[in-house]
């Protein structure tokens, strides 16, 4: 069987992934996880994060399921891999930009992949172990901003409770997703800070992140985790977004917002996607040019919204 998550993992799409893998361990099924980007930093402490790969060991895998993924071409390099596959299952909580796989559990109002996961193994009875719990937590915390975001649900803090009960570390997962930062990182965040633009009456806070900030600051894109959340502490501020540029010909970009103001239109509009107050994109474009279009279509989203 093989697992496989989207692009850049972040804590819902690598832990829930990993959590399956434990569970199909548990139940004597040969499973491989596979990933397009190797584990950012903060998320190397998982309980078996070394069995992640960028291409599986078998050839060919009768079913493949895929976590946390709204669309096949956010697989990246590890799209062939699922291809051969006799069935698919997709487990999931954004909104699909398309319709992958063969069986889809999908619920768009779950506030992180990991709850929907936590109630599929629930109901199968599954004896959810330390490793299990950790991985899981580690999803619903990334999700929900330590249950601070506003998809926060009662239902996730049931769960993280019940987790909690079960052995998840959830002190191992808050000090290494959110207060563990290496010296390039912050290094990066005080260029990003200084970089800083606001538009539209304070309303918008926006900055990017040259080649030249990265090498200058001896930091990789893995470093930026959370950066573009600190512009959004601003009291006026009520969308943000960062631009960065970790390599030559590739410009990532996040974006965040409060409220009813949806970024995921935003990141829509260049082939990007995500929740209303959380989303991404990715721009093939001069890092001016990107700026450009991008600051447009953010005062439309806030104009509209």
């Amino acid at each position: 069987m093989l697992i496989g998550t989207h692009l850049n993992p972040d804590g819902d799409a690598l832990g829930s992934a990993l959590a399956m893998s434990h569970y199909l361990d548990q139940i004597g099924v040969q499973n491989e996880v596979v990933c397009h980007h190797v584990p950012p930093r903060n998320l190397r402490f998982l309980p078996g994060v070394d069995r992640l790969r960028q291409q599986p060991k078998e050839e060919k895998h009768d079913l493949g399921i895929l976590l946390d993924l709204d669309s096949s071409d956010r697989l990246g390099n590890t799209a062939p891999y699922f291809a051969p596959c006799e069935r698919v299952i997709v487990i999931d909580h954004h909104v699909p930009h398309e319709a992958p796989g063969d069986l889809r559990v999908i619920d768009t109002s779950a506030p992180a992949t990991a709850v929907i996961l936590y109630r599929l193994l629930r109901d199968l009875d599954a004896a959810i172990t330390p490793a299990m719990a950790t991985c899981l937590l580690a999803g619903i915390v990334t999700d929900t901003g330590s249950f601070r975001f506003r998809n926060t649900t009662p239902e996730s803090m049931v769960i993280s409770a019940a987790l909690l009960d079960l052995g998840g570390d959830l002190t191992a997962v808050s000090e290494e997703i959110f207060q563990s930062k290496s010296l390039a990182s912050v290094r990066l965040l005080g260029r990003m800070l200084e970089a800083m633009r606001l538009e539209s009456n304070d309303q918008i806070a926006w900055s990017a992140l040259t080649i030249q900030d990265f090498e200058e600051a001896h930091a990789r894109d893995e470093d930026t985790e959370g950066f573009v959340n600190e512009m959004l502490f601003i009291t006026s501020v009520q969308i943000s977004a960062l631009l960065r540029e970790p390599k030559a010909g590739k410009i990532r970009c996040s974006l965040r917002s409060r409220g009813e103001f949806d970024v995921a239109s935003v990141a829509r509009a260049f082939g990007g996607g995500g929740h209303v107050n959380a989303a991404g994109c990715t721009f093939d474009l001069p890092m001016a040019e990107a700026q450009s279009l991008l600051v447009e279509k953010l005062k439309t989203c806030l104009g509209s919204s």
